[in-house]
């Protein structure tokens, strides 16, 4: 389970430094730098290997996983540069509700325990939402943050199938189909990549603390039950809140808390299930 956690503390950091940065540059220059770096740091790691790809069924489900991601990763930062950190995050956290639900397709049957867990979330998302802000920004909010998790949900499922073939591999395919789907939205919004070169540290950063996570994630899924660790590693909403209050010290009502410590608190529940 530290690779889980491990994996947490990446995304965590990453998606602090990402939300950060979109808020004075593009989205799509953010998403191409760490993507771009992503990509190379995986990349080096194949051809040292030199292992041939897996079958084409694993090929394929670590490109969904990569677009799924990249979504997830999309509007997490979105909704962290016009919303709140402290409310995305915790949103963002219901991820792991998605490999539940993919389970119920599957005849899998939630206990109690998990049962109660969903409930939580669902509850403390409704109860958020339903917080007056007077900058205007629950709405948005939500609205990324509930996005983001089913992106990242989806991509906990994926990667999980993915990585069973070759984690490296898999990684690579699913970095390639993110790159390329931002390349295609480059081009489709006819936007041109401006990145100024005080900024490039800080995204080089984000782009290595998220290959990190999903390194770590990846390999945690061949070693523990798939739903244990999408839970733990749901948990870098913690470290993003954590960033949120110490540097940009911000606040939320009394109401939003209850609501954020529901969504954790249903995060915890389905972690000791």
């Amino acid at each position: 389970m530290l690779l889980a956690l491990g994996a947490s503390l990446g995304w965590g950091v990453s998606d602090f430094l990402g939300g950060l940065r979109s808020r004075s540059m593009r989205l799509l220059s953010v998403l191409l730098v760490a993507q771009t770096t992503s990509l190379a740091l995986v990349a080096v790691v194949v051809l040292v290997r030199g292992a041939g790809p897996p079958g084409p069924n694993y090929l394929a489900a670590a490109a969904v996983a990569g677009v799924a991601e990249l979504v997830g990763v999309a509007a997490l930062y979105r909704g962290l540069a016009v919303g709140r950190m402290s409310l995305v995050a915790p949103i963002s956290a219901a991820a792991p509700a998605v490999p539940l639900v993919a389970g119920l397709v599957l005849g899998e049957v939630p206990g109690v325990p998990q049962t109660a867990g969903l409930v939580l979330i669902v509850a403390g998302i409704t109860v958020a939402s339903r917080t007056a802000d007077s900058a205007g920004r629950v709405g948005p909010s939500i609205a990324h943050g509930a996005t983001s998790a089913v992106g990242f949900g989806a991509f906990y499922v994926m990667m999980d199938a993915a990585s069973e073939g070759d984690l490296p591999w898999a990684l690579l395919v699913a970095r390639l189909a993110a790159l390329f789907l931002v390349a295609a939205a480059l081009v489709a919004t006819r936007t041109r990549p401006a990145v100024r070169r005080a900024d490039l540290p800080v995204l080089l950063a984000i782009g290595l603390f998220s290959t990190a996570g999903d390194t770590m994630y990846a390999a945690a899924t061949t070693l523990g039950f798939l739903g244990v660790v999408a839970v733990l590693a749901a948990l870098h909403s913690v470290v993003t809140i954590g960033l949120a209050r110490v540097v940009l010290l911000e606040r939320v009502s009394p109401l939003q808390q209850f609501g954020i410590a529901g969504c954790l608190t249903g995060v915890a529940v389905l972690a000791a299930t």
